[in-house]
């Protein structure tokens, strides 16, 4: 699969940052971007450089990963330069929602490249108030605690539009408020990767990582195909269609406010102009009264608890209001493509005519995510593969020739400049005490080894001397260098291998 990758070099020549993706992540990416979680791990090459991984949630509320990064460091130039060139490797679209941790580089990038995403943190409230009793229970916590000079709680009280339940309300999250997905992602790469990896171990072992999140996604998406629900809630129209619209894990999320109807007790309707008006509460809170709008012309129908918005599923006051109006199906104004099970069909993928690369890149990723899908049914059964084969074998013909008349020939690859190894970060903690030598600029010198006191040959002690070592039977007198066989000391001769070399082939870039 064709990957597109953004590198920066530093001033002695070094990679510096890398940022790559391939054509299925930009899909995705197009489709669940909405969303967007990334975080840093470290301890995952040997340049001890943090590895920052783009995810998000797919239309089965599974992670799907956007793309992977190298950091040169973690300053805010550095994250400034990474986001930028995911927006424009993304065809410029942006995420409405931004997860991330309080990194204090991070929230500066995002804010100057993503200006309208909302950021949830790690410390989120979870607390399900409306503003005004945020307010009043923010107040009345830190006079309890005493902490109205504190410097920390004043500047997180500035930012709470950002990570506060009651503000970010009516904000769609696609299932996140916190960091621990971005922390399970980085649990699970670890287990691919050591702290010994070179970059092109490490893009390798990232290739895996990602071919197991989707084939998760590909067994997922059969169960839900050709999963048959038992109708349970006493609607059963509704949940009918909900069951054949909805992936199997949404579905479960859409069956429970439809369970909810049940629990509500209707309180009024009213008409204002051509919308009605429904009152419900729920039964063991009276006090509190749900409004939900009708209009029948257009079918369209909001309710002020606001779930539409921030979770993009009906509430169970949506549903009880269908239920009262005798619809049997979901309003199209009510569904969300993303939850659906036909999110990836390539007839609604949406398709750029931006110019240049990564227009093409693009117009690659719809494709290969379509492609992928032809490969899976036309290999289930002899008759299917060969139908498949030889329209695919049709079509590549069709295109051959469509595209050798227009460019006259196959294009070719532009060439790299070569470029070397990024050094080795500095890490905190005291100095190492033993002397390290540059081995480009050092002499080979040989390491010390204990001799016996015997004979004078070293490998062994006075007490174990058998009398014929001093003969010349063994010793460094036979001409064995105390390296490691390929005259390195350590193995560096690796390190010094240039970037064309480690990634030529992990991915083409265009």
């Amino acid at each position: 699969m064709t990957t597109v990758a953004r590198y920066t070099r530093t001033a002695d020549d070094r990679l510096g940052s890398l940022f790559w993706v391939d054509g299925e992540m930009m899909s995705d990416y197009q489709l669940f971007g909405d969303v967007m979680a990334f975080d840093s791990t470290y301890r995952s090459n040997k340049y001890k450089k943090p590895l920052v991984v783009f995810s998000g949630s797919n239309h089965h509320k599974q992670t799907t990963i956007f793309g992977f990064a190298l950091l040169e460091d973690e300053e805010v130039r550095t994250y400034r330069w990474l986001l930028l060139n995911l927006v424009d490797v993304m065809g410029e679209k942006t995420p409405c929602v931004v997860v991330t941790d309080g990194d204090k580089a991070m929230r500066a990038a995002i804010a100057e490249v993503f200006p309208a995403a909302r950021k949830v943190f790690k410390k989120a409230m979870y607390a399900n108030f409306e503003v005004e009793d945020f307010e009043e229970y923010w107040k009345t916590a830190v006079e309890s605690l005493g902490l109205q000079n504190n410097s920390w709680v004043q500047q997180t009280y500035e930012v709470k539009e950002s990570w506060a339940t009651a503000y970010l309300r009516g904000t769609f999250c696609a299932g996140y408020r916190t960091t621990s997905r971005c922390e399970g992602i980085n649990a699970y790469i670890k287990g691919f990767l050591k702290s010994t990896d070179s970059i092109l171990e490490l893009v390798h072992s990232l290739d895996r990582v990602v071919k197991v999140y989707r084939n998760n996604e590909v067994t997922v998406q059969f169960y839900s195909t050709y999963y048959s629900p038992v109708l349970t809630t006493g609607l059963d129209s509704i949940e009918l269609f909900a069951s054949k619209l909805y992936t199997r894990a949404v579905f479960r999320e859409v069956k429970k406010q439809i369970k909810g109807v049940a629990t509500l007790l209707f309180r009024g309707r009213d008409s204002i102009s051509t919308t009605v008006v429904y009152k419900f509460s729920r039964m063991g809170a009276p006090g509190r009264i749900h409004k939900v709008l009708f209009d029948p012309d257009d079918k369209k129908i909001q309710c002020d608890c606001s779930m539409w918005n921030s979770e993009g599923i009906p509430c169970s006051h949506i549903f009880c209001v269908m239920k009262y109006e005798g619809l049997e199906q979901i309003p199209d104004s009510l569904i969300l493509r993303r939850w659906c099970k036909d999110a990836k069909d390539s007839r609604r993928m949406p398709v750029t005519m931006r110019p240049g690369d990564e227009g093409r890149m693009l117009r690659y990723a719809a494709l290969s995510s379509a492609t992928s899908l032809v490969a899976r049914l036309g290999s289930d059964e002899r008759e299917d593969f060969e139908f498949a084969k030889e329209s695919i074998a049709s079509l590549i013909d069709k295109l051959r020739h469509r595209v050798y008349e227009r460019a006259g020939g196959q294009p070719g690859m532009s060439g790299w400049k070569a470029m070397k190894d990024p050094v080795v970060a500095r890490t905190k903690g005291a100095p190492k005490r033993k002397k390290e030598f540059d081995q480009c600029s050092q002499p080979d010198v040989r390491g010390k080894r204990r001799c016996c006191t015997k004979c004078g040959t070293p490998g062994h002690t006075k007490r174990t001397c058998s009398g014929y070592c001093a003969r010349g039977v063994s010793g460094i007198g036979n001409g064995v260098s105390p390296t490691d066989g390929n005259g390195s000391h350590d193995g560096s001769a690796a390190a010094s291998a240039s970037l064309p070399t480690e990634l030529g082939h992990a991915y083409e870039v265009i």
